[in-house]
């Protein structure tokens, strides 16, 4: 393994250099994407010699990690074994084998540091085995970890499901007409129980794998088989949505809210995400429909007004603007907010003089904010600039800085349970 002795040997320039000097975790974590980069390539070159000699080659693997990075947390070194060894599992044409798995785990775990660090090695088996097809022995390592993970649980799921697609092979009537079989059975509890655990989505590193297509696509099959058998369960589609957002996968996105307009469209959460999502695609006229909506169906809550304000800020009409100011006057708005989104207004107006007189009124009238003023009046430079970039993205930094201090102050006031009127 004389090209795994290369790996070693100049490794030692991974993190630490000549002088041994320790660089950022931002810089860590890119020296060990190319170390892990370079066992990838390796194992790839070289499945049958790894295959033969999985004590020698781990050895090589703590070696390198060891020499490398000294300092490196146990969670992070284990992290780098699971998915070297998911890696192993990948190439080898011997998956399947039972006796292979097991020599792969016991090679895997005698280099790992945490106490249960037989859960990811546990996860990636039941990845891989996953993904070649092989779900009965794939619940094997997965099903006592499903709620750990909403992707996990949906992995198990989609095992029982597809053992369930076998269920009726060979009977003369369509399983349409079925009752469901004992898998199918297995894979609706599971989501039922996903559904009761609420389990986040993403969470376990051992879901980074790099051919991660395939479990992008049995998530998205479980979520809408879990709408279609549930169709009343929102939690598949806020964890979709989730999951969409996390991966910027608009389509999915589109398509779970026509579902969510269709099911829930009296919830005010899935509301607020078709508010946006209309805000993304720039439907200024659907993002309305959906602000008059909320309106009416929650006419006691601040938030439907805070969204008024916030279209008529990216749209600049005065007339909404302060039709929505009004409104929030008398419906209890923080006065400190309204500050806020009156010199947004301004600014987003081009009027420099009377944005910068109202950040003077803001700041004498709450001293306690001017550490949030003063960035304010930093950003409201660059508006004037004459530079265009540095415009528009002063723009956006204002926006969002508006937007994260409101939704702070105003879940403040859902905790407390009302608002008292602002002139």
């Amino acid at each position: 393994m004389h090209q795994l002795s290369h790996i070693f040997i100049t490794g030692r320039t991974y993190l630490f250099g000549m002088r041994g000097e320790k660089l950022s975790d931002a810089i860590l974590y890119d020296k060990l994407n190319l170390l892990r980069k370079d066992f990838f390539g390796y194992i790839e070159r070289n499945t049958e010699k790894v295959d033969g000699n999985l004590p020698v080659f781990y050895g090589y693997v703590i070696s390198a990690l060891e020499s490398s990075f000294p300092g490196l947390g146990d969670d992070a070194y284990d992290e780098f074994i699971d998915q070297i060894t998911y890696h192993v599992l990948d190439a080898s044409r011997q998956l399947l084998d039972p006796e292979y798995i097991r020599r792969v785990m016991a090679s895997a775990l005698r280099t790992k540091k945490r106490r249960d660090a037989h859960v990811g090695i546990d996860i990636v088996i039941g990845l891989r085995l996953v993904k070649a097809g092989d779900c009965i022995h794939a619940l094997d390592y997965l099903k006592k970890y499903a709620t750990m993970d909403a992707k996990l649980g949906m992995s198990v799921a989609y095992c029982y499901y597809s053992l369930s697609l076998h269920d009726f092979e060979g009977r003369e009537s369509p399983a349409l007409y079925q009752r469901p079989g004992e898998m199918e059975l297995l894979a609706r509890e599971e989501l039922l129980t996903l559904a009761s655990v609420k389990p986040p989505v993403n969470r376990l590193k051992q879901l980074e794998v790099e051919d991660s297509v395939f479990l992008e696509k049995l998530f998205w099959q479980m979520v809408f088989l879990g709408l279609e058998w549930f169709p009343s369960e929102k939690w598949f589609l806020t964890t979709g949505l989730k999951n969409a957002e996390l991966n910027d996968n608009s389509a999915m996105r589109d398509r779970l809210l026509e579902i969510g307009a269709e099911r829930f469209y009296n919830d005010k959460s899935v509301l607020r995400e078709m508010f946006y999502n209309k805000l993304r695609n720039r439907d200024a006229g659907g993002a309305a429909g959906i602000v008059n909506q909320l309106l009416k169906q929650f006419p006691d809550d601040l938030e439907p007004v805070y969204l008024g304000l916030k279209l008529s800020l990216l749209t600049s009409k005065k007339i909404t603007y302060h039709s929505f100011r009004k409104l929030a006057g008398k419906k209890g708005m923080p006065a400190p907010i309204l500050g806020l989104f009156d010199i947004a207004f301004d600014l987003l107006s081009h009027e420099k003089k009377d944005a910068l007189l109202r950040l003077g009124e803001f700041e004498r009238e709450y001293p306690d904010l001017r550490y949030y003023s003063g960035t304010i009046r930093y950003i409201a430079h660059d508006f004037f600039a004459n530079d265009d970039m540095r415009a528009k993205r002063a723009k956006k930094t204002l926006l969002d800085s508006v937007e994260q201090y409101s939704l702070v102050e105003l879940s403040k006031i859902e905790t407390k349970g009302g608002a008292a009127p602002t002139d």
